[in-house]
């Protein structure tokens, strides 16, 4: 008999876990009261930075993994892949992986970095447009986006020969916004450009057209979150969009989920419900996980245990307040204040983890390898 397995959480995370726990032959429930923080998602992933500078991070949930650099790097690379694969088979179509890394423009024409992004993003790649003449698309209702600013800053930032034109999409009046564009058929610029950069949300690009990086709410989210929730469908995963209220435990094991009315009793349970955005963690004068009542690090030591000092910090800046988290063994199980697994059959995965700087940049490999990993080994 298969084992069942219960993930909270609906961000990258919750699904990476929940597809591990299918893969490893769990029937598997998700439960999540709402999609995770996918909207913020601007079109690129930064998976992780060069391995040999967590050495500098022992709190990294990477290190905690007890994985030396090139079996890390060999779950990286499978992650990545999985993740491609599964989207893709849900109708969105990535490019790249952990050790490819390009530079695209935002919709501001700044350029970023990322290791995977949209195929419809790939062609922007700024490296390879570098002296390239470039139609940068103006859309005048849209008051947010302007493209001579855009092809302006590509021009100084990236070398680009960008030059804006401007459509004219006649059912959009005043006041529109760049959501607004999602789903319509891309315009044809009467221009004579290599390429076509086009404001996010658009279909049906030209083969010499590719679209720019977002601001959150980001029509890459949406789509994003459409190819995860059709991804678990495919799998088999039910989803129960409900709040987690609590849990049964005998002693060191959880036994069951509360959520939705329903007492759900499963074999092992994952933890992958992010940080503020999420509700995995909440923060009134201190970082709590509520939901499980685990204890909640910073910088390794227990966080109520800094007092004074710590709440200073964080009257100074947010920054202590996001470095705060939960720090697990080498199987991802939550642990107390002593350094033991709080719960034999609890693993957590993605934001909810402490020991690094979610400001760093890379915030796609951790949820990504930690949920992937808390699955599968809560399925065995």
């Amino acid at each position: 008999m298969s084992k069942h397995v219960v993930v909270v959480g609906g961000g990258l995370a919750g699904f990476a876990a929940a597809l591990g726990a299918v893969h490893g032959g769990a029937t598997t429930t998700l439960v999540a009261r709402a999609p995770g923080a996918t909207s913020l998602y601007a079109g690129g992933m930064e998976i992780a930075p060069p391995l040999e500078q967590l050495a500098r991070l022992p709190d990294h949930p990477f290190n905690r993994l007890g994985m030396d650099a090139a079996k890390l790097g060999a779950e990286l690379e499978e992650a990545c892949a999985g993740l491609v694969s599964a989207l893709g088979r849900s109708g969105l179509q990535l490019r790249g992986g952990p050790r490819e890394t390009g530079t695209y423009a935002d919709v501001r024409g700044r350029p970023r970095t990322a290791n995977i992004v949209p195929a419809t993003v790939a062609g922007g790649e700024l490296t390879a447009l570098r002296g390239r003449r470039v139609a940068v698309v103006g859309v005048p209702a849209i008051g947010e986006y302007d493209a001579e600013a855009t092809s302006a800053a590509l021009r100084e930032l990236a070398a680009v020969e960008a030059e804006p034109v401007e459509v004219t999409l006649d059912d959009l009046g005043p006041g529109a916004s760049i959501t607004d564009l999602f789903g319509r058929p891309a315009p044809r610029p009467r221009t004579r450009a290599e390429g076509i950069a086009y404001p996010p949300g658009f279909t049906d690009l030209p083969e010499n057209g590719f679209e720019l990086l977002a601001a959150a709410p980001s029509p890459h989210g949406w789509r994003l979150q459409q190819a995860l929730d059709a991804a678990l469908a495919h799998e088999g995963v039910r989803v129960l969009r409900e709040a987690a209220t609590g849990f049964e435990a005998d002693g060191d094991a959880i036994s069951a989920l509360r959520a939705g009315g329903e007492t759900l009793a499963a074999d092992a349970f994952v933890l992958a419900g992010g940080r503020f955005i999420g509700g995995g963690l909440q923060k009134s004068r201190g970082v709590a996980e509520p939901l499980f009542g685990l204890q909640v690090f910073f910088e390794g030591r227990p966080a109520e245990d800094q007092g004074v000092a710590l709440h200073h910090l964080e009257y100074l800046s947010p920054d202590p307040a996001f470095k705060s988290g939960l720090l697990t063994d080498s199987q991802l199980r939550p642990l107390d204040r002593s350094g033991r697994p709080r719960f034999q059959n609890l693993r957590a995965a993605g934001a909810i983890l402490g020991g690094r700087d979610y400001a760093d940049g890379f915030g796609f490999g951790v949820p990504l390898l930690t949920g992937r990993l808390a699955g599968r080994w809560s399925a065995r």
